[in-house]
């Protein structure tokens, strides 16, 4: 699973856009999140693999290169362009894809989405910033998903259902064109007809088939969750995962397996058959890294507790009083373990990574390979983020931060 996420050999040096864009491809989605407190997760998740590249790159591949896109793959995530007809589909069942909430204002309110349709047709790429503010004088509170501007939730519905999509970010920001705007910039004049998008057994045996090659290795339990699939009508997940795995077996894709301590029957993609190769031969992972809390690789909570035995942390909605580790905890991944975690944060103002706590897994001595391993992982994400200092203030155990202030201290 390590070799197929791109997590088991260091990085080639200097990551270009051709890289970012087979990482793209490699792992078939990657999830969006604003939390921005060391950077958000989509560029993490890439950093995490390549190390240190060009943040422009990435927004490039979005525009103007249309490599990637945004739309819902597991949650909001940015996707290949590659798999745009398969996506396709859902946006033309966007409406199923609603919450009740967001379905029932878009049955009440179906003049504001026309209207604001009608604006981007008249003036081009558009940000919710862009339109006017109610001037009755409302002000959004804690618990207002959207704020108070209607055109904010109209535009979030719209993409959903897929008459639009994100042209590009502004600071962060989504903005929104016309899809055929977005596709005539990819396909030209050979747009893909709804006509011949892909049936639904189609569409469920080619995300199979991707997230066989994302994971390496799957069980029918994790097959369905990386795309966030639906089974048809009338079957369970389970039946459906198991079906589509014996079919991807049949043509070869993948291998049965067994794995020991797991009691669900695995499949392996026939492509890492060479890493498996590789491991018996006494191959170990050689990488340090950090991973985002959405990370592929362990946002499928259960599996990365059944194959690292390993409880990820995401404590940004729990009260500071509550919180056992921080806010916003990366994982700390160590030559093919997940050994801890740290609590970091980026003052960009004062280009300083301060890593408020790093904590140790129960059983793990900081021993010099790890102290090594975390000083350079951090020095190339202060790198990549920008920062010129790195302070580490506190740890568990103690001597763990001492060590690693020691490491650190000749500077990023």
């Amino acid at each position: 699973m390590l070799a197929a996420q791109g997590l088991f050999d260091p990085p080639d040096p200097a990551p270009d856009r051709a890289r970012l864009a087979a990482t793209f491809e490699r792992l078939g989605v990657v999830q969006v999140d604003t939390i921005s407190v060391v950077e958000r997760s989509q560029y993490l998740v890439l950093w995490s693999r390549l190390g240190a590249y060009d943040p422009a790159d990435f927004d490039a591949l979005l525009h103007p290169h249309r490599q990637i896109f945004e739309y819902w793959g597991h949650a909001a995530s940015i996707v290949p362009m590659r798999d745009y007809p398969y996506y396709r589909r859902r946006m033309l069942n966007g409406r199923e894809q609603l919450w009740a909430g967001d379905r029932e204002w878009s049955l009440a309110n179906p003049e504001t989405l026309a209207r604001t349709v009608a604006t981007i047709r008249e003036r081009g790429p558009l940000a919710s910033g862009d339109f006017e503010r109610p001037g009755d004088g409302r002000r959004a509170t804690a618990w207002d998903w959207y704020g108070v501007k209607d055109s904010r939730r109209a535009l979030q519905i719209l993409w959903t259902l897929g008459d639009l999509m994100v042209h590009s970010r502004r600071a962060g920001q989504k903005v929104y064109e016309l899809r055929e705007r977005v596709l005539a910039e990819v396909y030209g004049a050979a747009v893909p007809p709804d006509e011949a998008i892909p049936a639904h057994d189609d569409y469920l045996t080619y995300f199979a088939r991707q997230t066989v090659r994302a994971l390496g290795v799957v069980l029918p339990s994790w097959l369905l969750d990386y795309f966030r699939l639906d089974p048809p009508d009338g079957a369970t997940k389970r039946a459906t995962a198991a079906a589509l795995l014996e079919r991807l077996a049949a043509e070869g894709a993948v291998v049965p397996a067994t794995i020991q301590g797991v009691r669900e029957p695995a499949y392996i993609d026939r492509a890492r058959l060479g890493d498996l190769k590789r491991l018996r031969g006494g191959a170990r992972p050689a990488r340090t890294t950090l991973l985002s809390p959405f990370d592929s690789l362990i946002w499928d909570r259960a599996r990365t507790r059944a194959l690292w035995d390993y409880e990820v942390c995401f404590e940004a909605y729990v009260l500071p009083a509550k919180r056992r580790y921080g806010y916003y905890c990366l994982a700390i991944l160590h030559h093919g373990r997940l050994v801890g975690r740290l609590d970091p944060k980026m003052d960009r103002a004062t280009r300083h990574l301060a890593v408020r706590a790093v904590y140790l897994e129960p059983g793990i001595a900081p021993d010099d390979a790890l102290v090594d391993g975390l000083a350079g992982a951090l020095r190339d994400l202060a790198r990549f983020l920008g920062a010129e200092r790195i302070s580490v203030e506190r740890g568990e155990p103690q001597e763990l931060a001492s060590a690693l202030s020691a490491r650190l201290a000749g500077g990023v």
